[in-house]
């Protein structure tokens, strides 16, 4: 029995000295517990953690050295953040089994570091210190981190250092999350500051840009603050914002009315009395309100905007100088047009009766070419005086039946003087190819060549000017080549340009508005074509027209003026005409009445209104010219209407412009007939009042 107690004491000793071993290492891995939270409590970052951490484990895993690698995310391999060597500085370690393991919640003890796959690629200095390891690692929503430990001795790392290791992992876990947050904060705050500063700064630049005055005031409209009360040379010494503008009632009520209505306004205008420099202020403002929406006041800026006042002041003044020269212009305009077209009409009524006067057959090839000399001549007289159409590019073109080389002929007999005084070579040449008759503008047509054709005389001073004309691939190509000065490259660019010349000097040199080839582009436009230009300084130039297929066995629309809208009649028409001329009383009696009609004259609007009023019913209309002494066309118009008489009434003027044409609808005109009377023109009118009366008799 004795011996049996003994072995039984004996055992209870034992588990006591072990009760009170495992109670050591408790209180040991306790305080390191306590001593690693004490360290890390004050840490700031990562480097920081670690540092502390690898400071008390120090005293309780006997390593020798210890690294510390992190990454931030999976795919990437482990960088060195911390280590007690500086052999490890700045190493990279791939991510194999064992890392992984450790990441996942493991502690490992490696006996034999070089056996392990991440410890391959080591450099033998390093491997010497690494006999013996012990790694664990945490995974947190930032990435990755590993510990090493290791020992230049083999056998160092015993199963309670892996346990003091273990206790530590939830502690470090921990750590780096509430390091990363913390972080992730300041990064935050800091971009947040930094946004503030900026928006601190734009404010200052804004406020020393938008306005010259700062000022802020209350429910009852008294100043709160100013920032300066000096303005613009006025001093601010009212407690009330109205106050300061007790003199100018209007502006005081007008931002009285702003304020009351609680919204943002902007520029209420206030100008200083002539003894302060007679400045003008512009005040803006907007209301501002507390959490709960109650108005605490007003604020805004005010700001000299003298300047910008002379400069509105100075552009009206332009415009009103700019609206005087457009309008001096235009009655300028019209009153050319008026004294150009009124003798241009008796030339053009009068070859029109000769036509049919029995001429022989050189005399009718003389009067065609006066009849398209003169027709070109009115289409450039168009062309200039309503400068609106060609700067819009607002043609129209007059299709008809013509003769691609009569348009040459014409232009070739017209320059021929020209070309022969300065001994040039000019001629023409039309291929087989070209159609005999084509459908065309042939004034556009024959204006373009004789801009082109002129310009090619005019800048040749020696040699030749060469008109080809041919068809090819279905269009018509008729080229001008000459042997002149030539044209830069740089300046072809922009030489259809209105009023624009290859060299400045070519106008004192030449002459010339530069206006022909912008019109001529133009018109080519219009007729869906195009112009080419082949040329270098020095070497002559090439202008070559190009147009569509117009040939008669082409599908040429024509344009809806040369559709035949009313159907031909032989019915005569009775007319009155008013007309003050007595040359263009006789053409447009010759005209008329060489198309059957009959014609009474009278010579100005008074006797007009009183040769209708003595028989209405023996008129079937009345062409009433515009511009008459005792009573014009307008006023005669007007009158007759205001009688209830709704006979058809043709404007006949030499007042061509748009503005004209207005004119005579809203006096009650029917029609508008231009002069120079054009007889494709004149025959579209009395045919459709041809057709008129006799469906009115009809019914």
């Amino acid at each position: 029995m004795p011996r049996f107690e003994s072995e039984k004491l004996q055992e209870t000793l034992l588990d006591l000295l072990r009760s009170n071993e495992r109670e050591r290492q408790l209180r040991d891995e306790n305080a390191a517990i306590l001593a690693g939270i004490s360290a890390m409590a004050g840490a700031n970052n990562k480097r920081q953690v670690f540092n502390s951490l690898l400071s008390v484990l120090r005293k309780y895993i006997g390593f020798e050295n210890a690294i510390v690698l992190t990454r931030e995310d999976e795919s990437s391999p482990l960088l060195e953040l911390v280590s007690t060597s500086p052999v490890f500085q700045s190493t990279v370690w791939d991510v194999s089994n064992t890392f992984i393991r450790c990441m996942n919640g493991e502690s490992i003890v490696l006996f034999a570091p070089d056996r392990v796959e991440e410890f391959y690629q080591r450099s033998p200095e390093q491997m010497a210190y690494c006999h013996s390891a012990l790694l664990t690692g945490v995974k947190v929503s930032t990435g990755d981190a590993l510990l090493i430990f290791i020992h230049s001795e083999k056998g160092q790392f015993t199963p309670h250092c892996r346990r003091v290791l273990d206790r530590f992992r939830p502690l470090l876990e921990r750590a780096i999350i509430d390091i990363d947050y913390r972080e992730r904060l300041q990064s935050l705050v800091a971009a947040r500051t930094q946004e503030l500063t900026y928006s601190q700064q734009r404010f200052k630049d804004f406020a020393n840009t938008v306005g010259d005055w700062f000022w802020e005031i209350d429910t009852d409209y008294i100043f709160t603050y100013i920032s300066a009360p000096d303005l613009a040379g006025h001093i601010v010494d009212n407690e009330n914002i109205l106050d300061i503008f007790d003199d100018q009632e209007s502006v005081r009520q007008q931002l009285l009315t702003k304020l009351e209505s609680q919204e943002s306004f902007e520029d209420v205008e206030w100008q200083l009395p002539d003894s302060e420099g007679g400045l003008w202020i512009s005040i803006s403002g907007t209301a501002y309100f507390n959490k709960k929406g109650k108005l605490l006041g007003y604020r805004g800026t005010a700001k000299n905007i003298t300047s910008r006042k002379q400069r509105l002041f100075d552009l009206l003044e332009a415009r009103k100088q700019a609206e005087s020269a457009n309008k001096a212009k235009s009655q300028f305009l019209a009153m050319m047009s008026h004294e150009i077209r009124t003798p241009l009409n008796g030339v053009l009524g009068l070859m029109d009766t000769l036509a049919d006067s029995g001429l022989d057959t050189e005399q009718k090839s003389w009067l065609n070419q006066m009849d398209q000399s003169a027709q070109l001549l009115l289409t450039i007289i168009n062309d200039i005086l309503d400068l609106s159409r060609i700067e819009s590019g607002n043609f129209e073109l007059y299709h008809s039946k013509m003769r691609i080389q009569e348009s040459i002929d014409l232009v070739v007999s017209q320059l021929k003087e020209q070309a022969i005084i300065k001994n040039i070579d000019l001629t023409a040449y039309i291929e087989d190819s070209i159609p005999e008759f084509i459908h065309g503008d042939k004034n556009r047509i024959a204006q373009i060549m004789f801009n082109l054709v002129g310009n090619a005389i005019k800048f040749t001073n020696d040699g030749a000017v060469h008109i080809v004309a041919k068809a090819i691939e279905g269009k018509i190509h008729v080229s001008v080549t000459d042997t002149g000065i030539g044209i830069a490259k740089e300046a072809q660019k922009n030489l259809f340009n209105p009023f624009i010349q290859a060299d400045c000097s070519i106008t004192r040199r030449y002459g010339g508005t530069g206006l022909g080839l912008a019109i001529s582009q133009h018109l080519i436009t219009k007729m869906r074509g195009e112009i080419r230009l082949e040329s270098d300084l020095g070497s002559g130039s090439c202008f070559t027209m190009i147009l569509p297929c117009l040939s008669l066995n082409c599908n040429t629309e024509l344009s809806e003026q040369q559709k035949e809208i009313y159907p031909a009649s032989d019915h005569g028409l009775s007319i009155l005409l008013a007309e003050d001329s007595q040359t263009n009383q006789l053409v447009a009696k010759l005209m008329l009445e060489k198309r059957g009609h009959k014609v009474q004259i009278s010579n100005n609007g008074d006797e007009a209104i009183a040769m209708y009023n003595q028989n209405p019913n023996s008129y079937d209309i009345i062409l009433m010219d515009i511009s008459m002494p005792v009573l014009d066309g307008l006023k005669a118009t007007q009158i007759l209407r205001k009688r209830g008489y709704k006979i058809p009434i043709i404007a006949l003027t030499a007042n061509a412009m748009d503005s004209d044409r207005i004119l005579c609808e809203d006096a009650g005109m029917n029609d508008f007939l231009a002069k120079p009377i054009q007889v494709p023109e004149l025959e579209l009118i009395l045919r459709k009042y041809q057709f008129i009366t006799q469906t009115a008799k009809a019914s």
